[in-house]
């Protein structure tokens, strides 16, 4: 047994750290240092109603002035972390923003969740935002841990969909919060995806790719998957088949790694975005610059072209060189 250089010999003969840096005194190995690990995500913390100005009393979920449901997340809001950034914008039609967006790094891995409300479903952003923000310090905190991106990917979508379902409370009812889900994951030499709904993930960089397919009627028929029992087969439908909320029986998210053949940037996004500009070409070429500039740029894509749904775009860096698909 050896004691501490710096804080002396233990308080008990049989302790093997130090009680006050946590040396191991058998070897003499320093502890190890904790990670650094910054989260944002874009839930609204305004403290007044964007309606009326009236100040919000406590966490009522109504204001007290004018009733008018308080939002979940913000109508617009730009995210930046350098090597990870966003932009959700509530687009020209909708009156809420439902999209939710949670980015974050872990030392020098990045990640990020794009989570799209599910419009037909009670109060989809309150889904979208339990998703998002569970999803990613779920994944942040198995990268840390030291846990391998794959696996990371399938406990930051199990944490996701736990949360959106506990916002449906002990009473569900026909419709309750329901999301899709896609998660992002950059480390030096793995791009890792994970997703459950139409939300997408692309490459942009050497032979870009879209790396998702859309767990919809639509997607299913395109890439020549077999739909579940009892679908009409129609190839131009939207309708999921998979989601987020307590209607739903996935928790599993479908996972894919890229081995970059060199650097470029991961693009993860709602339908917002894809149902303006889906070709993987066309996006790898208007994604030069900053990442927040490439959010910006390709959310005003989507207004520009009429911005009929709520809007969000997360980009993600990579500096990797060599690799195939996985």
């Amino acid at each position: 047994m050896i004691g501490c250089p710096d804080h002396g010999p233990p308080s008990e003969p049989d302790h093997r750290f130090c009680e006050v840096c946590g040396r191991n005194l058998i070897t003499g190995e320093p502890a190890p240092q904790p990670v650094a690990t910054t989260r944002l995500s874009s839930r609204a913390a305004d403290p007044t109603c964007p309606s009326c100005g009236t100040a919000y009393a406590g966490d009522e979920g109504y204001c007290d002035h004018c009733g008018r449901r308080r939002p979940v997340g913000r109508d617009h809001a730009d995210l930046d972390l350098t090597t990870v950034a966003g932009v959700t914008d509530r687009g020209r039609r909708h009156r809420r923003n439902e999209d939710a967006i949670a980015i974050g790094r872990t030392g020098d891995v990045t990640a990020a969740v794009v989570c799209d409300g599910v419009s037909t479903s009670t109060h989809p952003d309150t889904a979208a935002y339990a998703a998002a923000e569970a999803g990613l310090a779920a994944l942040l905190a198995a990268l840390a841990g030291g846990t391998e991106p794959t696996r990371a990917t399938l406990d930051g979508a199990r944490a996701a969909a736990a949360a959106a379902r506990a916002t449906a409370g002990p009473d569900p009812g026909d419709s309750p919060p329901s999301c899709t889900y896609v998660s992002g994951i950059v480390t030096a030499d793995v791009v890792t995806v994970g997703w459950i709904g139409d939300s997408r993930a692309y490459w942009l960089g050497p032979d870009p790719a879209c790396l998702t397919v859309d767990d919809s009627v639509a997607g299913q028929l395109a890439a020549g998957r077999p739909l579940p029992p009892g679908l009409d087969a129609d190839p131009a439908s939207k309708a999921l088949i998979r989601w987020l909320g307590a209607d739903a029986d996935d928790r599993d998210a479908q996972v894919v790694s890229l081995r970059p053949a060199g650097p470029g940037r991961l693009l993860l996004c709602s339908d917002g975005l894809h149902d303006y500009l889906s070709d993987p070409g066309a996006l790898a070429a208007a994604s030069s610059g900053q990442l927040i500039d490439v959010a910006r740029r390709l959310t005003a894509i989507a207004l520009d072209g009429g911005g009929h749904d709520n809007v969000t775009v997360a980009v993600l860096s990579s500096a990797a060189s060599g690799g195939t698909p996985s």
